[in-house]
């Protein structure tokens, strides 16, 4: 299947060397993928798409073949201390209602990021030329501040059509059933207990995969997976034997610090959403029935604070719609949706 696809590379502000694919004939269609991602998760909605669009799937910095984030965003990294440390914690406090909750990333880290994030995807809409975006989990938050910024940031202004696909807001208040406080333990875990009790934190802090399973089970579930992956390698080969940028367990372990910092550099963003009104019937917020409810809260705030946007469910799936099939996405069921929208005359 991936063996379709055609490699290319761009080159960033910084000099970063980013990888991306493309598929298909047509107008150009960018899909940015979100924290559990990389390129080829969405490789089966490419397939389906190419038909109709010229389908580019990048993989943001760190993911497949694509350069790290640059050392101006390094430098400011997270500011969680070990458990056991005498050091005071220094963060900030970030409101949400009427609660205070403190910040794990300086917010130097993330404005260099979320800019690195923004100026990353402009590149690539330059070098492909794309007319349409669809943003996925976190490539959708990058969408959005780019949308919100639209004023200083024109190229966005010159996409056709775009697609948020359920953005982990938090937005006005934290739902009952996310525990921001995740972000900070999965942090202290990376630093003291390792990737995999890291990635179980992580995994139930966004509540991605079953966690209705016992802790110290998917402990063990997580290490088998680490395991596994290290023995198969990096895979899928490309017909020349060239790795194709699948990122394993051990990778996302470490790289969702970044998805983690883009969500708390947004959380004050709610005010602003009324922005969107200016895109208008260019713009389509989408979700899966069966998303989890923190999400679903975030897309209602979305939609309430931008009535002009288009809003679709897709019924009978959660936040995995968009992914391959072997992580149990379910792409075709939102490919005629898609092309309906990206089909309709746009309104720029």
């Amino acid at each position: 299947m991936a063996h379709s696809f055609s490699s290319h590379y761009i080159i960033t502000k910084d000099g970063a060397q980013l990888s991306y694919y493309s598929i298909g004939n047509g107008p150009g269609l960018i899909i940015l993928h979100g924290s559990a991602g990389y390129a080829l998760t969405h490789q089966e909605l490419a397939l389906q798409l190419s038909p109709f669009y010229t389908v580019y799937l990048p993989s943001r910095r760190c993911r497949g073949l694509s350069d790290p984030y640059p050392e101006s965003v390094e430098k400011d990294g997270p500011l969680v201390e070990h458990e056991d440390s005498d050091i005071p914690d220094q963060n900030s406090h970030i409101r949400i209602g009427e609660k205070s909750y403190q910040e794990t990333y300086r917010p130097s880290f993330k404005s260099s990021l979320l800019e690195v994030e923004i100026s990353d995807l402009e590149c690539f809409v330059a070098s492909t030329g794309a007319s349409y975006l669809i943003g996925v989990s976190t490539g959708a938050l990058i969408i959005l501040q780019s949308l919100l910024s639209a004023e200083t940031l024109p190229w966005i202004n010159q996409i056709q059509r775009i697609i948020l696909f359920e953005p982990p807001l938090v937005c006005i208040d934290v739902h009952p059933s996310l525990d921001i406080n995740g972000i900070g333990q999965y942090e202290r875990d990376l630093a003291s207990k390792g990737e995999v009790s890291a990635l179980v934190t992580a995994m139930y802090t966004v509540q991605l995969g079953p966690t209705w399973i016992p802790r110290r089970i998917m402990d063990v579930l997580a290490w088998v997976g680490f395991t596994l992956a290290g023995r198969s390698g990096q895979g899928p080969k490309g017909p020349n034997g060239k790795d194709l940028g699948k990122c394993t367990l051990k990778d996302m372990a470490h790289i969702i610090r970044y998805d983690f910092a883009v969500v708390e550099g947004m959380i004050q963003e709610s005010k602003n959403f009324q922005a969107l009104n200016s895109h208008g019937q260019n713009l389509m917020l989408l979700q899966g029935e069966k998303t989890m409810e923190y999400m679903k809260e975030a897309m209602s705030i979305l939609r309430k604070s931008a009535p002009n946007t288009t809003h679709l469910d897709i019924p009978g799936v959660g936040h995995e719609l968009l992914v391959n099939s072997d992580m149990r996405g379910r792409p075709e069921r939102a490919v005629p949706s898609i092309k309906e929208f990206f089909s309709s005359r746009a309104s720029n």
